[in-house]
């Protein structure tokens, strides 16, 4: 009887996980930092480094709270309190953003720029908070090897979801004045993500887990470097993620560029969007499989393969139609690299330190976001030519490395217990 309960709440779980899953990363076309963020940013009179400090907000200020926030998140036996706490809090700033662009968007521009920047710094910095609680209590739910069919599933489904709202994005930029239809992107994408937050509430948590007690914070930082020195598998990862990271270089201008050398109209952004969850919708399904059976290894070549070939569009696209190919292969990328990091991160360690493995690599690797503020640099320097072929070059470095140095952990774990 207790097996056939723990069986029903485990696919109770799964279900929930997939539908708040897919209402989140539905919201994400709305306000995608790759296209839409980009343009309100220049619509606001920001230029390239501006756009830049963005791209920088958009991971560092996730990824940098992560490691301070894991060593609460290992203290507290329950972990969907603390996810649902500051899940909520980081739904309103979205809203907030909103409110700013209708009141300030033509007022006071200036005003605007900043105050959404703010509002976005301390968005993405709440999630980076909420993030290790989160993903230790999906880990707990969801098994090993069900995680990457349940990621391939919701984030095909949150891409159709997206595609539709994408529609929705380009009707907005097509038939309402600045900065209404800003303002409408970002009160849908709240909408979306307070639906996913009711949701999550639901989600039953059965058992406490390990508790690891609370160090203070300079001991708790003395113990990283061990885990880096001792854990070479997870550090050679570590260093293949962070040269795919500095490929990331030109994804905040590819919008930019498209706009001002295609003279392309604004509602473009929305076409953009479409394609890029367009193509999630089904790459995201077959790459989750691909994961179970394979490993995430696989997954994140795939995914800095795709990245590749994107900058090596944007070097060469004649014109705005070749030009959404670079679209195409971004969503590839981005349905596929974050969540197989993810993945593949808490494989390389212990249970109990799943929290401290996840907060590790983000802030081990958030640093090298600012690449983004670079490529503002170079662009202004020498022109965004330069920053698809440097990033096209470090791609190709990353895949190499990634493909010879970084050693799947199911086979350790499988060559561990053959030993054994």
């Amino acid at each position: 009887m207790g097996i056939l309960k723990d069986a029903s709440v485990e696919k109770k779980n799964f279900l929930l996980n997939l539908i708040e899953g897919s209402l989140y990363s539905s919201s994400g076309s709305l306000i995608s930092p790759q296209t839409v963020l980009p343009a309100l940013v220049a619509k606001l009179g920001g230029g390239n480094i501006e756009v830049g400090v963005v791209s920088v907000i958009a991971w560092v200020g996730v990824f940098l709270p992560q490691i301070f926030a894991s060593r609460y998140v290992e203290a507290h036996a329950w972990k969907k309190p603390w996810a649902i706490k500051y899940g909520l809090m980081q739904r309103i700033f979205i809203l907030l953003i909103s409110l700013c662009l209708l009141f300030f968007g033509v007022r006071n521009p200036a005003t605007a720029l900043w105050l959404f920047l703010i509002l976005y710094t301390l968005n993405q910095i709440l999630i980076g908070v909420t993030t290790p609680g989160w993903f230790e209590m999906f880990a707990k739910m969801i098994p090993t090897k069900r995680r990457g069919r349940l990621f391939g599933i919701r984030s095909s489904i949150g891409g159709l979801g997206a595609f539709f709202f994408s529609i929705a994005l380009t009707w907005f930029l097509a038939e309402y004045a600045f900065p209404l239809s800003f303002a409408l992107a970002f009160g849908l994408a709240f909408l979306l993500q307070a639906a996913s937050i009711i949701v999550q509430s639901s989600l039953i948590e059965e058992e406490p887990s390990p508790i690891v007690e609370r160090k203070e914070l300079f001991a708790y930082m003395r113990e990283l470097p061990r885990v880096l020195r001792e854990n070479i598998p997870f550090r050679n990862f570590l260093i293949a993620t962070g040269i795919q990271i500095l490929a990331t270089m030109p994804m905040g201008f590819y919008t930019i560029y498209a706009l001002s050398q295609f003279r392309a109209d604004e509602s473009v952004v929305g076409t953009f969007t479409l394609a890029i969850v367009a193509i999630q919708v089904g790459s995201s399904l077959g790459i989750g499989y691909l994961a179970d059976r394979h490993g995430n290894k696989l997954t994140l070549i795939i995914a800095a393969s795709a990245l590749f070939c994107a900058n090596l569009c944007a070097l060469f696209s004649p014109s705005l139609e070749w030009f959404t190919l670079v679209y195409i292969f971004l969503g590839v990328n981005l349905g596929t690299e974050l969540l197989a990091r993810y993945n593949i991160s808490i494989e390389y360690g212990p249970p109990q330190q799943r929290a401290t493995y996840v907060g590790l690599m983000n802030t081990v690797l958030a640093p090298l976001y600012f690449v983004g503020m670079l490529g503002g640099v170079i662009s202004n320097a020498f022109g965004y030519a330069t920053v698809f072929a440097i990033g096209a070059i470090v791609s190709v470095v990353g895949i190499a490395f990634m493909l010879f140095k970084v050693e799947e952990p199911r086979r350790l774990h499988a060559a561990a217990h053959s030993i054994a």
